[in-house]
């Protein structure tokens, strides 16, 4: 318990050591950050509205940031409708939004080169790239197939084959590439892998709760409980639980770099805090404890992790940098 302690004082100090991670930069961007993927030279930050939703007065955006300047280069690209979630493949940005559609960014212009719309399929939140391809969970009530995952080819922006059902009524939450496979964690309850060649289903586990994030490596896969202040461990090839543990504050939205799982806090997501929480957690992967906390000055509602550091969306209008110790 006092090492424990000891870890944690490091982490929350700005100042850094050889033995902590430090906060490298502190970086002013225009609206609130919401979320991050990095590819292309780039980070990329989802910023959206004050209280979270888009307007058209005050439209989300997309903007990159140098990581080699730490600075934001060009100009935002403004989005027509409220968005949540992005990520970084085959030299665009792919975006979702909440009509349905997801907007295709060039990496290299900034510029908007597609509005996809393959309804009746009704794109949901969350997305990411991997194998070659863009995958969504499509998590909306308006798809009235029930909770799906829809295979996007780049070459031509079309859904491949039709999309398969993964779970219940209430939709994946989290998705993620890795370990050549595609996962998913649907807040019906479920943990499901993914043959991305084969596109469908060979493991899936029963959760017993609403998960709210899940990375996948070549050794593991990690599910968010940001419910019951949790993280789980599950077999990369049955997709098994082989540990649970206790974490305070709790992990939600995890990535995975450095040899470490980052995540904000999950009490910065529940009504008891309003969304008042600065904490980014650092997580040993071997013990699944928390080994560090850093204190970022303003509410982070996820973190991203490239170009070797991990990058956090503070809400007062600031991306900041973390520089991980060795």
């Amino acid at each position: 318990m006092l090492a424990l302690t000891a870890a944690l004082a490091l982490g929350c100090s700005d100042s850094g050591s050889k033995s902590s991670s430090r906060i490298s930069a502190r970086i002013p961007v225009a609206g609130h950050p919401f979320r991050i993927a990095a590819g292309k030279r780039f980070i990329w930050v989802l910023s959206r509205g004050p209280t979270g939703a888009c307007s058209p007065s005050r439209p989300c955006t997309v903007f990159r940031i140098d990581p080699n300047s730490n600075r934001v280069a060009g100009e935002p690209t403004s989005l027509h409708g409220d968005a949540w979630d992005l990520t970084v493949g085959a030299g665009s940005v792919w975006v979702t939004q909440f009509d349905g559609r997801v907007l295709r960014i060039d990496a290299r212009t900034g510029r908007i080169t597609a509005r996809i719309d393959a309804r009746p399929i009704y794109f949901g939140s969350v997305i990411t790239y991997g194998g070659g391809f863009v995958w969504t969970g499509n998590d909306d009530g308006r798809y009235r197939r029930g909770s799906t995952v829809a295979k996007l080819d780049p070459s031509d922006n079309r859904v491949v084959g039709k999309p398969i059902a993964v779970g219940g009524p209430e939709g994946p939450q989290s998705i993620a590439f890795g370990g050549a496979a595609l996962w998913i964690a649907d807040h019906s309850g479920w943990l499901v892998k993914v043959d991305p060649v084969a596109f469908k289903i060979v493991a899936r586990q029963r959760l017993n709760f609403g998960p709210h994030g899940v990375v996948a490596t070549n050794r593991a896969v990690y599910v968010a409980d940001a419910h019951a202040n949790r993280i789980l461990e599950a077999d990369p090839e049955t997709a098994k639980i082989r540990r649970v543990i206790k974490l305070s504050p709790g992990s939600i939205f995890p990535v995975f770099g450095a040899g470490s799982i980052w995540s904000s806090s999950a009490a910065g997501w529940s009504g008891a805090t309003g969304m008042r929480d600065d904490r980014v957690l650092r997580i040993d992967p071997a013990t699944l404890r928390i080994g560090e906390i850093l204190h970022v000055g303003g509410n982070v509602p996820s973190v991203g992790f490239g170009f070797g550091s991990a990058w956090a969306a503070d809400q007062a209008g600031r991306v900041v940098r973390i520089t991980p110790a060795r």
